[in-house]
């Protein structure tokens, strides 16, 4: 969580894109959205409240007075109506409660129209989320997302074909009338130590971003997934995430802020004109994307191929080294194989100057270039076999560097050996402490008299 940057809607959007982009963006969703989705001239969604009450009416049940239910949930609400149904049909409680349930399934069968249908399901599949929570009952989003997602109820495991988007029901699917949760006693089954649903609602949400549309965080167990999300693995492991909820209300904040939980708010007048914005918003960042990954395979081939020029002007220019160190951090997935192969051809080439009478140059060169990666490189960040390159040219090249910079000997590089002495503290620790152990186990002895000084002194 980046609290020191300005809220921006650009953030925001910026935000949700990195978690398109990278692969983990969620969406959690709740009434609102259906209600967003379905209501037209001749059907609506309802919230929770409202199902309560036209299943009592349905039931031919009164529905508690004011005063039977003021200060009690919608989940102690529906306990009291299954009593209620139990005193006056003179059934058990579980049956009572097994015939509130399927009065929910039923009443819950609402879709949307084909003109919602098209407009919503185009956004959705633009955003192509990775997974989808919902607490709804109702079918809605596996209409928009026909032939491309798979319905799991509470019961399921978080699991799902290649290619298709999970759609988790947490609350129960009407599919499955006995899934529903509903009542007070449903909810204490949800916080049983190690239920399975809690658990995984904690941990998805803890790796993705987490995009909340048409609820309004007043679940307890859900209140509860976020705040363990945010108390478990606190330690940033490199991939976007983040919590946003979209809130509608008739006058939208023009910029976002956190809310006491550390939830990102966006305001928004309409659920279906925020999904326009932002599916715009990740078709003109994708664009982009892609032009900047049209030019890193076209730098990618130049990488590849014996070019001289290239690598000269790479032996001699840093700012070029360090700018492809940073397209490599940004890309390794498609970088680091052509990157460690256009190292070593570097190297070579200095190791062939470095052939020549009195080439000491050659020595500082072969260096520049491997100071250059364990300086700026963050070792947690850096491929195995960039670091192994790294550290078995550095053992080869301090041959040729002196211990210390006041005694200078003959056959070694001056040159390398007065940037190393007024290199290394720039270091960091984690690639210090590394390289000892790494040049310790593997019996690098030059690089392990080079590194170890610097390790004790850390």
């Amino acid at each position: 969580m980046n609290k020191e940057l300005k809220l921006t809607r650009e953030y925001v959007f910026n935000s949700l894109f990195n978690s398109f982009n990278y692969g983990n963006l969620g969406l959690f969703i709740g009434a609102g959205f259906s209600k967003a989705v379905v209501n037209d001239d001749l059907t609506s969604a309802l919230s929770w409240g409202d199902l309560i009450r036209k299943a009592c009416d349905e039931l031919k049940i009164k529905m508690p007075d004011c005063e039977e239910v003021k200060g009690l949930s919608f989940p102690q609400i529906s306990s009291l109506i299954c009593d209620k149904i139990a005193d006056s049909e003179q059934v058990s409680y579980e049956d009572a409660k097994r015939k509130l349930k399927r009065k929910i399934s039923h009443l819950s069968n609402w879709l949307p129209n084909e003109e919602k249908t098209s407009l919503f399901s185009d956004l959705l599949r633009r955003i192509n989320p990775s997974w989808i929570i919902t607490t709804n009952y109702d079918l809605v989003i596996e209409k928009l997302l026909t032939g491309k997602c798979v319905t799991l109820g509470p019961d399921n495991y978080f699991t799902y074909p290649k290619g298709t988007i999970p759609i988790y029901h947490l609350h129960g699917v009407r599919l499955d009338p006995d899934s529903i949760i509903i009542t007070q006693e449903d909810y204490v089954q949800l916080f049983r130590p190690n239920e399975y649903r809690q658990i995984k609602l904690a941990l998805t949400i803890k790796e993705s971003t987490t995009l909340i549309l048409g609820y309004g965080l007043g679940d307890v167990n859900v209140l509860s997934a976020v705040d363990w999300s945010k108390n478990i693995y606190k330690e940033n492991n490199g991939y976007p995430h983040e919590i946003i909820q979209a809130i509608r209300t008739d006058n939208p904040s023009s910029e976002p802020y956190r809310d006491k939980n550390g939830i990102i708010i966006i305001e928004v007048d309409e659920i279906k004109n925020f999904l326009q914005e932002l599916v715009e918003f990740f078709r003109i960042r994708k664009d982009k994307y892609d032009n900047k990954l049209d030019e890193l395979y076209k730098l990618i081939g130049d990488l590849t191929k014996s070019d001289e020029e290239l690598i000269e002007s790479f032996i001699a220019d840093q700012k070029k080294r360090l700018s492809l160190l940073q397209l490599l951090s940004e890309f390794e997935l498609h970088m680091v194989s052509p990157y460690i192969d256009f190292i070593s051809r570097c190297i070579d080439k200095t190791w062939k100057d470095s052939a020549d009478y009195g080439a000491f140059e050659a020595y500082d060169q072969n260096l520049r270039i491997l100071l250059d990666i364990i300086i700026n490189y963050d070792y947690n960040r850096m491929p195995p076999a960039l670091f192994e390159f790294v550290a078995h040219s550095l053992d080869r090249v301090f041959r040729f560097v002196s211990d210390t910079r006041d005694k200078l000997y003959v056959g070694h590089g001056w040159d390398a050996t007065r940037r190393w002495h007024s290199q290394k503290s720039k270091i960091p620790y984690k690639t210090v402490e590394e390289l000892y152990y790494f040049s310790k186990n593997n019996y690098l002895s030059e690089l392990h008299k080079k590194i170890e000084p610097i390790f004790t002194e850390s």
